[in-house]
């Protein structure tokens, strides 16, 4: 909570310390906005040459992507074409098509939980719904390559269509709905908690049933805010990259067909870059970047707009509650906040007993509540299913060698076979070609470079990400501090692979050192990556500063202490245990990252010794490993899937267990 006015002036800090800790926070919130510009800058500096002719390349008035032509006879110096068509048609396919899959599924199963679960089923699907969204990307892409896309090929051959492996726009459109599914679930629950106990009470006193409560009060209550969901999961597909990336099928064409290949903006980015070795073709792929996050941005503030209704004192809505900050980030509508009803309309389970029904309402009344529970029931399914293919297969493949070697030349299927029932049987391994055992390579290189990359980024991220929260929790509001609050959100919303790019052109291939590159690196990859952490760092921390009770405030100001001698000595210790959990989800958010690492760090066989140069991490080898054509290979990336899922996992639990069970004012 921000201080109000009524407490008096605090004189000015008495020390140097003090000075300069004041100086660091004004400078920690002018950082945020100078990240912003500077983000939008560098991009549309490096995209200039494409952006400046976008005619002439036919940037959106064509289909066509040459960016290396071929010259002819007829035609000896050809000129590249950038037709963005193609990309923007598969972006918006697969992101619409995940919008229309997953918002119906959401809805019900948001609604079951907070109209029709019981407290303990209500508390255990929230939790399943979080652990969802805490999967990483490339977890999912590799799942749906291996899993989904063989399911949705014998789809196909059931309906008479094409042999195309399942991949496609429809298996990218099936996994994206799966990835934006608890975002949808996780705010349209909230927002069908915060409306007013009292309508309710109103409704079931009149004798309606629990649907007719649902449609006539509930809905239309919280439609603002579940079409905000809607815009904020549209603005997540649009910028998702590894799993689309592995699934779509990267043909640049359009097509009808639901069985089409086809491609998108963030894949043909993640996919090409590295070939981008001529200045117009590395501008075209900035420019496809500079739409996609001009397109993120919308959705993103039309979203916040949305839930502004919602959240707005003395206008009929909720009151507005911080989250706690064992709840994932991503899952708070993007102020930060949490919608729920006031102290005065009491725990919803003290509801009066809705009315069965009688007749047609009572079928109605039935057919729906079974609709909520199925559609409960389907949106954790996905859970299931990855967790158990992963644990069960990468448990197979998981060896002592994968955390101690580094990556070797796989072994040939047939030799790795005979590995494989060496090792069961305790026999003697296969030779190789000089009669010696074969060894079989690992991934402990690739977990030790995550190992030293995300250590990087946390270093980069938590001090500035403090300091802003410090500066946005305990400055009185301002113009200032609601840009930075503004800024900070619509950062938290860019596209991972917008970041990547803006990684490349800042420490790559710098834009200002005229083509010159520094080259990948480790530290490229962790500064990119502490861009991603930071808004998740200044929102928990934020967050936590304002639940420190205000009364302890005015109690070390009344005292006669400063402003900074309250905060170092009040505020931050009392809001320590929630802050130490905000800066671990966001480590949580970035381990599993890979397009960002795919565009900046590269990638080496290597045991990394620095972060100068190029470093191997785990979700690239993960990525990697899983389309080569090796047995090998393949279960390696079981195992890798195994370790980082595992981590991720752990990591989520662990802090949802130590920030222990919220104190919610609807019996939760």
């Amino acid at each position: 909570m921000t201080p109000d006015s009524s407490i008096p002036p605090v004189a000015r800090p008495r020390s140097r310390g003090e000075r300069l800790f004041g100086a660091a926070v004004q400078a920690a919130g002018g950082f945020v906005l100078a990240l912003a510009a500077l983000l939008v800058v560098v991009l549309v500096a490096d995209a200039y040459p494409v952006l400046s002719r976008a005619g002439e390349y036919h940037l959106f008035t064509s289909t066509a992507w040459t960016p290396k032509p071929v010259p002819t006879a007829a035609d000896p110096h050809p000129r590249p074409t950038f037709g963005a068509l193609t990309f923007v048609y598969g972006t918006v396919v697969t992101s619409l098509g995940a919008v229309l899959m997953a918002v119906p599924l959401g809805v019900a199963a948001a609604t079951f939980l907070a109209e029709v679960a019981g407290p303990r089923v209500r508390t255990v699907g929230r939790f399943l719904v979080e652990l969802l969204a805490a999967i990483p990307s490339v977890v999912y892409g590799f799942w749906g390559l291996v899993a989904l896309a063989p399911a949705v090929q014998k789809l196909f051959t059931l309906v008479g269509g094409p042999n195309t492996g399942g991949n496609g726009l429809f298996a990218a459109s099936v996994i994206l709905a799966v990835m934006i599914l608890p975002y949808i679930t996780a705010i349209s629950y909230e927002v069908c908690r915060a409306v007013p106990r009292s309508q309710r009470e109103g409704a079931l006193a009149l004798g309606a049933t629990h649907w007719q409560t649902i449609r006539t009060i509930v809905w239309p209550y919280a439609r603002p805010g579940m079409a905000a969901a809607a815009f904020l999961a549209l603005g997540r597909a649009l910028g998702e990259t590894m799993a689309v990336t592995m699934l779509v099928g990267n043909q640049a064409v359009i097509g009808l067909s639901p069985f089409a290949l086809g491609d998108t903006i963030a894949s043909r980015i993640a996919t090409q870059l590295h070939e981008a070795d001529e200045p117009e073709f590395r501008a075209a792929l900035v420019a496809l970047a500079l739409v996609l996050l001009a397109v993120t941005a919308v959705f993103n503030v039309a979203a916040r707009r949305l839930l502004n209704r919602l959240t707005r004192d003395g206008e009929g809505g909720p009151r507005v509650v911080s989250s706690p900050a064992s709840v994932p980030a991503e899952l708070t509508p993007p102020d930060g906040t949490r919608l729920r009803p006031t102290p005065a309309d009491g725990p919803l389970r003290s509801l009066p007993r809705p009315a069965v029904g009688a007749g047609r309402a009572g079928v109605w009344n039935r057919v729906a509540i079974g609709t909520f529970a199925a559609g409960f029931a389907l949106a954790v399914v996905p859970l299931f299913l990855i967790l158990g293919d992963i644990t069960v297969r990468g448990a197979v493949a998981l060896e002592p060698g994968l955390f101690t070697e580094r990556a070797r030349l796989p072994m040939p299927n047939r030799t790795y076979a005979e590995y494989r029932q060496a090792r069961a049987a305790g026999t003697e391994l296969p030779k190789d070609d000089l009669d010696r055992p074969v060894r079989r390579g690992g991934l402990g290189h690739a977990m030790l470079g995550s190992v030293m990359i995300v250590s990087a980024a946390t270093v980069f991220a938590v001090p500035v990400g403090l300091l802003t929260a410090v500066y946005l929790a305990e400055t009185r509001r301002s113009r200032r501090a609601d840009a930075v609050r503004f800024v900070a959100e619509l950062l938290g919303g860019v596209p991972s692979v917008v970041v990547g790019i803006f990684g490349y052109a800042m420490f790559v291939y710098p834009v200002w050192l005229g083509g010159r590159a520094w080259g990948y690196s480790g530290l490229a990859g962790a500064l990119t990556l502490a861009v991603i952490m930071l808004p998740v760092v200044i929102r928990s921390a934020e967050e936590s500063m304002k639940l420190v009770p205000e009364a302890l405030r005015q109690a070390s100001y009344a005292l006669g202490a400063t402003r900074f001698q309250t905060l170092w000595r009040v505020v931050l210790p009392a809001s320590l245990p929630a802050v130490v959990t905000g800066v671990f989800l966001a480590v949580g958010r970035i381990a599993g990252e890979t397009a960002p690492l795919l565009l900046t760090a590269g990638h080496t066989d290597a045991w990394p010794t620095s972060l100068w140069g190029q470093t191997p991490y785990l979700p690239h080898a993960i990525f990697q490993y899983s389309r080569g054509p090796f047995k090998d290979e393949q279960d390696q990336a079981w195992a890798a899937t195994l370790v980082l899922l595992s981590f991720v996992m752990l990591l989520n639990v662990g802090i949802r267990l130590l920030a222990g069970k919220p104190n919610r004012p609807d019996g939760d």
